[in-house]
């Protein structure tokens, strides 16, 4: 459907699946997610690390949207595609092939990155958290000069290379035309609660805003003025799923 030379590269390794696509999945590949409507693992194609997710449908349901290029997978693919071409770190996208059981995208994978979550339960350098911070400030900010957001930059979804941040699960991710500082004062106030939930030291965070700031060129009180309510509302959200009241660093 889209991506034709890595397309047909896929193809030819899922011709003959004795059991079906998402038996030869499981087979092939490492489990990374298994949910109801997707699943993702871990694949080498042509020595390279790739993920392969497949968005599940039932009673071929899938192939009108996908024939007409407006299914969810398709326009995950293509913003992918967009955000890449503005110059955004993201892993690569590189293929979408329409199967029996749904939609197979396949992007690569950044061999040896960690996404920022669980790096914080381990005992990085104060430079090395500096240095993440600073990254993921201008990896957000460079999304939202290309005009798109996120609306999940919680840490799970920010992964460290240990030179670079980028940004993965962009299922979510919209072109904004309207309510765009809305949006992205959302992105920046998901980062700051799951800052606050991993304990970051406040100086650390003002790495990450001064780097975000200097792309976006907004004042500081005015980015915190249009955060707020948004800081607040997921706040609220945390104690209730999960019970966790964090120290609010802004």
């Amino acid at each position: 459907m889209r991506g034709k030379t890595w397309g047909g590269r896929l193809k030819r390794r899922l011709r003959k699946p004795p059991n079906g696509i998402e038996a030869w999945l499981k087979h092939n590949t490492e489990p990374v997610k298994d949910e109801p409507r997707r699943y993702v693992g871990a694949y080498m194609m042509r020595d390279l690390p790739c993920f392969l997710k497949l968005y599940r449908s039932r009673f071929y349901l899938h192939v009108l949207p996908a024939l007409l290029r407006v299914s969810k997978p398709h326009f995950t693919f293509r913003r992918a595609v967009a955000l890449a071409s503005y110059g955004v770190p993201i892993p690569r996208p590189m293929t979408c092939v329409m199967v029996r059981e749904g939609l197979l995208l396949l992007n690569e994978s950044i061999d040896g990155a960690r996404d920022y979550d669980a790096l914080s339960q381990e005992q990085s350098s104060a430079d090395e958290v500096r240095r993440m911070m600073h990254c993921a400030g201008g990896t957000i900010a460079a999304m939202h000069m290309a005009g798109y957001t996120h609306s999940d930059c919680q840490w799970r979804n920010l992964l460290w290379s240990g030179r670079e941040c980028y940004l993965v699960d962009l299922d979510s991710v919209r072109r904004r035309r309207f309510l765009v500082r809305r949006g992205r004062a959302r992105d920046v106030a998901r980062f700051v609660v799951s800052a606050e939930q991993a304990r970051l030291r406040p100086d650390l965070l003002e790495v990450f805003l001064k780097a975000y700031l200097e792309v976006v060129r907004t004042e500081r009180e005015t980015l915190l003025a249009r955060m707020q309510p948004q800081l607040e509302k997921l706040r609220l959200q945390q104690e209730k799923q999960h019970g966790i009241t964090a120290q609010p660093l802004l």
